[in-house]
């Protein structure tokens, strides 16, 4: 009998971990995916963290006030993988955001799908197969 409730905790551990996995990366829940907004800006501040890195960039709106953009990009591994180092864009570098917008309206948040570097073409893109040129 204990072997049983041994078994039963486990298998029950197991299907929470991985429902709480596949709840983590829904970024349906998060940014509207079937949109795309365009960000020109500085980079202010970038954070190389898991489970995934953000760029911060101040991008003036069509009034002409400055705002800080938070965008959601991928884990520095999966960056190191597709070529972007720590070093790859820095504080300062004037750059160009495709990204999912935040659902909440008032937020000034995004998911990145690409980012690049007018000053020499450095580009990366969040997609499969798609790295710094």
């Amino acid at each position: 009998m204990k072997n049983k409730l041994v078994a039963l905790l486990v298998t029950a551990g197991l299907l929470a971990s991985g429902a709480a996995a596949y709840a983590h990366h829904s970024f349906g829940s998060t940014y509207i995916v079937e949109k795309q907004v365009t960000l020109e800006g500085s980079v202010i501040q970038i954070s190389y963290r898991s489970p995934h890195s953000f760029f911060f960039i101040e991008v003036p709106d069509e009034n002409g006030q400055t705002q800080k953009w938070s965008i959601e990009g991928a884990a520095p591994g999966q960056l190191a993988q597709a070529g972007v180092a720590r070093d790859t864009f820095k504080v300062g570098d004037h750059v160009i955001v495709i990204a999912n917008p935040s659902r909440s309206a008032d937020s000034y948040r995004g998911r990145m799908i690409k980012i690049t570097r007018p000053s020499d073409g450095k580009t990366w893109g969040g997609r499969a197969g798609e790295v710094v040129d």
